[in-house]
């Protein structure tokens, strides 16, 4: 009987057909041309970009996309901060309520032992009744005794939070169930509520794997020059060639046009000088802008792609 690939289910490894049917494991496929931005495409709309800015990295953005996602940034910045103060406010106050529950264990334990316990009332003097010698004497038991209270003062505090946390402890122990399944939701761990994560201050863009700083005031406004018959299409200002997928772009910090990197070379590191507003450009200001590629692998930044899935999930 031959052998289906299809059908063939006593093999101990899987077939093309199998493997490639299954939802987990490796899975890599090429990139084609359709899988690649347009060097002119918004990388948040994925259409032509409309009033394009640029980020420091060189990536292009419609002017009212960025924005918005910069808005939007800064909305999710503050919600977490609001949330993070929050927690804060309540784990300070269930420290107070331990640290209140535990004085008060303290106090009661104390009554239970020294109730029938009294101290020596001693005698009230003045100090205007007594000579100076023992004016100095009085004073230096005074400043003793304040001392010791002190001492005193900072060992209850100790003993407070020793006390605070004993009950903390005991809490948890009899908060645990009794079940032995780690398996049973009611047994899975709970996270730690007093351990809190660090928040994000500052604006990303997300267009690379490696998200950089981004702002308002660093957006570039980018200018293309188009060709007169088309107005869809663009050219490089120096060689006129059209611009496309394929082609490796430059701009320029200081003025915002975009030239080939051929041209670049050529005009622009040579003379220190836009090749079409004639303004000073160092070679700080010259940022790559290419686009991902064409679907080539020798045009392209990532030729094939990768998922990974795990198993029984």
């Amino acid at each position: 009987m031959p052998r289906h690939s299809k059908n063939n289910t006593a093999s101990s490894v899987f077939t093309y057909h199998e493997s490639h049917t299954l939802e987990y494991g490796t899975k890599r496929q090429r990139l084609g041309r359709d899988s690649y931005r347009n060097y002119n495409a918004c990388y948040l709309c994925l259409q032509t970009a409309r009033n394009p800015v640029c980020c420091g990295e060189g990536h292009l953005a419609c002017q009212e996309c960025m924005y918005e996602s910069i808005l939007q940034q800064k909305q999710a910045i503050k919600q977490e901060q609001r949330a993070i103060e929050q927690k804060n406010q309540e784990l300070n106050n269930q420290k107070q309520l331990g640290e209140l529950e535990a004085q008060r264990v303290i106090l009661d334990s104390f009554d239970k032992t020294q109730n029938s316990m009294l101290g020596d009332r001693q005698k009230v003097i003045l100090k205007d009744d007594v000579p100076n010698s023992k004016k100095r004497k009085l004073e230096e038991e005074e400043g003793e005794e304040e001392e010791a209270k002190v001492e005193t003062r900072s060992i209850n505090e100790k003993a407070i939070e020793e006390k605070a946390s004993e009950l903390k402890r005991e809490k948890e122990e009899a908060a645990k169930p009794k079940i032995g399944s780690f398996w049973v939701p009611s047994v899975t761990p709970a996270a730690d509520a007093s351990v809190l994560k660090p928040v994000k201050t500052q604006v990303l863009c997300h267009a690379s794997d490696k998200a950089h700083s981004l702002s308002i005031k660093s957006l570039i406004n980018v200018k293309f020059q188009t060709e007169d018959s088309k107005k869809e299409s663009n050219v490089c200002p120096a060689c006129l060639k059209t611009l496309t997928n394929a082609s490796k772009l430059s701009l320029l910090r200081n003025c915002g046009h975009v030239i080939c990197n051929g041209c670049v070379d050529k005009f622009v590191s040579k003379s220190k000088k836009c090749f079409v507003c004639e303004s000073k450009v160092k070679s700080k200001d010259i940022i790559d802008m290419s686009p991902e590629g064409t679907g080539f692998a020798s045009a392209s930044k990532k030729a094939v792609a990768e998922k990974f899935n795990l198993c029984f999930q």
